[in-house]
């Protein structure tokens, strides 16, 4: 397993980028954000994902000179259509445009419809709370899931991100199943199995074998029912709000996973709570939860979203680690 810096990474996926026709500005941009994510540890949506990336611009799903385009304006509200443009770019100025209204109305709700994947949501979140605002956003997908009591999948994975301001960013970036797919590929390659049960094998047994999971597209919901339920109820609102595809539209009417419907959202908190109390209630919730008993002394107890710092310096000081095959597939492109 190759250990790469991010300016390999950035160095190799810019060179494909622009050989799939990205104006410069634009794979420079889009380079950066794989590299940035791969960095900071969530290789799933970052170089493991940039072969399927490519493969979807070199069938048109992504639009790569695509522009989106502003709808319509309720105050706070915005509606716009990204027409199939890039994701993780587009993404990344929603979650801008949404921080912008939130500077004038204290909150902020971009709703786009017809987008791409937008590889590591997490990033967005993290963006806005950077810059001291909740950031909350999500996406349905294509159906790659069984509701709750089926063994056909009729629902999306449909991830959901909140992050809070602070030292460290706090963050929830979670999909509607107990694993992603891309960590699906991640334990699979690394030959692991998953450390919980993470779907049902062929006989409809909870397994923790990736492999059997990915091939039988029987991942297990979050939370059982729950998440089940939550899943199907973050694809109503987005498909309400950006009068775009819903789950049911984009998995019968695509050919894959784009034309999605996601929503984004900042809420600025400096006029709500200065910086100084908001510091020190949020070391109070942290410091509550950390002092906890510990069930299992060998076991830290942890705090979401806190791990990547740790991770991305980790990455730093001793390079990236890459998996071959992923890594053979990139320099063959």
């Amino acid at each position: 397993m190759p250990h790469l810096t991010h300016s390999d990474l950035k160095a190799e996926f810019l060179r494909v980028l622009l050989k799939c026709g990205l104006k410069p500005a634009k794979a420079e941009a889009c380079a950066t954000l794989f590299a940035d994510t791969t960095e900071t540890g969530v290789y799933s949506h970052g170089v493991n994902r940039f072969p399927r990336f490519v493969e979807q611009i070199r069938k048109g799903d992504i639009v790569v000179d695509a522009e989106p385009e502003k709808l319509l304006s309720l105050g706070a509200i915005e509606q716009w259509d990204a027409h199939r443009a890039i994701g993780n770019l587009t993404a990344t100025a929603m979650m801008d445009r949404a921080m912008e209204l939130a500077a004038t109305h204290g909150i902020g709700l971009v709703a786009l419809r017809h987008a791409n994947h937008w590889m590591r949501g997490g990033a967005y979140g993290y963006q806005a709370a950077e810059k001291g605002y909740v950031g909350m956003c999500w996406t349905n997908s294509i159906a790659v899931m069984p509701p709750w009591g089926a063994k056909e999948c009729r629902i999306g994975t449909n991830p959901l991100i909140v992050a809070v301001p602070g030292n460290p960013v706090t963050m929830v970036d979670m999909s509607m199943s107990m694993f992603s797919y891309g960590m699906l590929e991640v334990n699979r390659l690394a030959g692991r199995q998953l450390p919980v049960d993470g779907g049902f094998d062929d006989d409809g047994k909870l397994t923790r074998d990736p492999g059997v999971i990915e091939k039988n597209r029987r991942i297990l919901p979050m939370g059982y029912w729950k998440g089940s339920g939550l899943s199907i109820v973050l694809d109503m609102i987005a498909t309400l709000l950006t009068g775009g595809l819903s789950v049911a539209e984009v998995t019968e009417e695509m050919d894959d996973e784009y034309n999605v419907s996601q929503v984004f959202i900042a809420i600025e908190v400096d006029r709500l709570i200065d910086r100084g109390t908001r510091d020190e209630k949020l070391k109070r919730i942290c410091d509550y939860v950390l002092t906890a008993a510990r069930s299992d002394p060998a076991q830290a107890i942890r705090l979401p979203g806190h791990e990547f710092p740790q991770m991305k310096a980790q990455n730093i000081k001793n390079g990236i680690p890459v998996d071959d095959r992923v890594w053979e597939r990139i320099r063959a492109l």
